[in-house]
């Protein structure tokens, strides 16, 4: 395997545009005398890197930035200049990590190649010496062991099957709607805050992951529940409910996106220490998750289709570092991940939340309690599935460690709107009740069931029999099963709803002379949860993490560059010369004094100042000529310096000035830009 990345690498090095080669070659080899062919020079390229001083030098070399980014790109599978970029980018700007990636590409720490099924450039390390580089790759420059300054005295809520089954009695008994861009009104807003002290947003985030999970759905202006998917989704284990919750909550995914997303933030919360992380580490993590593939490497031996397709699944794998971010502030909001302090440089660090304090379900436990105002204390220890049934005849009267209910004639009316009799009530109650139901409750429960069925509304299948057929419809279990109500002398209300397969019925009930009856198909809606694994975890980080690393050596890089610059000084050479020469030693390009003598040098601007007119120009020209990115700073309307990376497309010249067109990365906006008004420009070669 280490042969077929080797040749994998020599190939790639022979393929590089002949600029880039011979930039390279010279910079290592020396002038490069004709006539030269590719695979020798790559040979001796290889050579020069192996020999045992230079590989010595190479290493030392090593800075922190370099072991970050060399570490991401083993971890991360598939690893582009892009996804490297969005790995770091709250803490490296664009031009920092293009630069950084170019450098380690210069000092053949690392090479890229075409992958030939996505067309992406996928990052690698140098295999020649991986195994070397890999001794330095330390995980915990990425995922550091916080240490806590300060304790964090903040309220530790999470989110729980009591709160969300809170939330869905509110919304069946109240009723609820939101503004077009799924926002609650203002009436909702003060009244769940409350019932909800405090707690909005996060009911913001639950109403909006109900709605994207199609558990919620509109009905004429306000939102029902699906009553099929909320029972799915009431059935899945706790930590799977809390996954799809805090990933619906952020963005509307197709059943295969959704279970990679949900599953990704499972992954991460049981691979967070206790001793914690901070947003940024998370975010990393998170991205980790999202882009690690088991099997991302594993192309030998496959057929071309095999490969296409796991090449696109490669692909679909990179993350969206926006959309994880947003992930990482529903779970901070959700609770599933809590501050337990801030760290010596005071950022807040964060631990998994403790789900399982909810896990261990006490299906018999006595929980309710009922007092003469027919107000309905719960407390905690059932699950969201067995609390279903009581959101549908209690109404919310507060939210907290103990939920307050009460039992109304409100509350109950939507109970017998959904079929359910005094009987049926009586029996949950009980169940989870320590006392008998209050007689004058039962009383009146009984006395509103009779009032509510003084005049109803049926809606469903009606079977009409003759007179002779009322005997075998009514003793018939076949057909008895499936007779909800009797409305009249052979007139019957089915227990079918409206768009159920009615055919189902004729068949069991042995009636042929009913006639065919058009049916829909079971809606998506229906379908259960996909299946997640709640005890996976990253491995592959935990692996790296307990590994022996060595560690980079300041002093020894500084006492190298150190001799490298002395003898540079000690060289007759024009000043051109000594100031590229310098280039390449503090870039860390030159790895030897015997580099240094052998050095061809070629004249070339790289960076200009705002005041160098001519130099911008020129190095406008070129990077457009190269096909060269380029990095710009200048002032935005605010009087703030930007940085921006892209492409010159092309550049008009006026009198005094010049007009660039611009295409910034990775957005691909393009906009023109004044020579005049940048104050620094960079040209990063590839």
């Amino acid at each position: 395997m280490v042969e077929n990345n080797v040749a994998e690498w020599a190939e790639a090095i022979a393929s590089l545009p002949d600029k880039e080669f011979f930039r390279i070659m010279r910079l290592y080899l020396g002038e490069i005398k004709t006539p030269y062919n590719k695979q020798r020079l790559t040979q001796q390229l290889a050579a020069f890197i192996k020999q045992a001083q230079n590989l010595e030098n190479l290493l030392k070399l090593l800075d922190s930035f370099d072991i970050q980014v060399l570490t991401a790109i083993s971890l991360i599978s598939n690893a582009s200049q892009e996804n490297i970029t969005d790995f770091f980018k709250n803490k490296y700007s664009l031009g920092e990590i293009y630069s950084q990636i170019m450098n380690l590409k210069e000092r053949l720490l690392i090479y890229s190649r075409k992958d030939p099924y996505s067309g992406r450039e996928i990052l690698f390390l140098n295999p020649l010496i991986s195994q070397e580089i890999n001794n330095y790759l330390d995980v915990k420059e990425l995922f550091p062991i916080e240490n806590i300054k300060e304790v964090s005295t903040e309220d530790s809520f999470i989110i729980s099957p009591n709160f969300i089954a809170a939330f869905i009695s509110y919304i069946k008994i109240h009723k609820i709607s939101c503004k077009a861009d799924g926002k609650l009104k203002k009436n909702d807003i003060n009244k769940l805050e409350e019932l909800f002290p405090g707690r909005i947003e996060c009911l913001q985030l639950l109403l909006t992951a109900f709605i994207n999970l199609s558990i919620l759905i509109d009905d004429n202006s306000s939102l029902k529940f699906d009553d099929n998917k909320l029972l799915n989704f009431a059935k899945l284990p706790l930590a799977q409910q809390f996954a799809f919750l805090c990933a619906a909550s952020v963005s509307r995914f197709s059943r295969d996106g959704l279970k990679k997303e949900a599953q990704l933030l499972l992954d991460c919360l049981n691979s967070i220490p206790q001793t914690g992380y901070t947003s940024q580490t998370l975010l990393w993590l998170a991205f980790l998750a999202g882009s690690y593939s088991q099997d991302g490497n594993a192309q030998i031996r496959q057929s071309r289709f095999s490969q296409l397709l796991q090449s696109a699944r490669a692909q679909e794998s990179n993350t969206d570092a926006d959309l994880l971010d947003r992930m990482i502030d529903s779970a901070v909001t959700f609770g599933l991940l809590q501050k337990i302090g801030i760290n010596n440089e005071d950022k807040e660090i964060y631990i998994c939340g403790q789900i399982n304090q909810f896990a261990q379900e006490m299906p018999q436990a006595k929980v309710l309690n009922i007092d003469s105002t027919f107000t309905v204390t719960l407390m905690p220890g059932l699950s969201l599935l067995n609390q279903l049934a009581f959101t549908d005849f209690m109404n919310l009267k507060k939210f907290g460690i103990v939920t307050e209910y009460e039992i109304s004639k409100k509350s109950v009316s939507y109970a017998f709107d959904r079929g359910l009799t005094p009987e049926d009530i009586f029996a949950t109650v009980n169940k989870f009740s320590y006392y008998e139901i209050p007689q004058n409750l039962k009383i009146n429960i009984q006395e509103w069931y009779k009032a509510y069925s003084s005049a109803v509304i049926y809606s469903g299948y009606i079977l009409k029999v003759s007179d002779n057929n009322i005997q075998i419809a009514e003793n018939n279990p076949n057909i008895k099963k499936y007779l909800k109500e009797k409305l009249a002398e052979g007139i019957y209300l089915l227990n079918l709803p409206p768009q159920s397969n009615i055919n189902i019925f004729k068949q069991e009930s042995g009636l042929e002379f009913l006639g065919n009856i058009k049916t829909y198909s079971e809606s998506e809606s229906s379908l259960p949860f996909p299946k997640l694994s709640e005890n996976s975890h990253l491995k592959l980080l935990n692996e790296a993490s307990e590994k022996d690393y060595k560690k980079i050596d300041i002093n020894q890089a500084q006492d190298l560059l150190k001799e490298l610059k002395t003898e540079l000084s000690t060289m007759e050479l024009d000043q051109h010369k000594k100031e590229s020469l310098e280039y390449r030693i503090k870039n860390r390009m030159i790895l030897s004094t015997e580099q240094l003598k052998i050095a061809s040098i070629r004249s070339e601007i790289l960076e200009a100042e705002g005041m160098d007119f001519n130099g911008k120009i020129h190095l406008i020209e070129t990077a457009i000529k190269e096909e060269d990115l380029l990095e710009i700073q200048l002032a935005d309307a605010k009087g703030n310096y930007v940085s921006l990376v892209g492409h010159a497309l092309s550049l008009t010249k006026q009198i005094a000035d010049g007009l660039m067109r611009f295409q910034i990365e990775p957005s691909g906006f393009i906009d023109s830009i004044i020579v005049s008004q940048i104050s620094h420009v960079k040209r990063l070669r590839y």
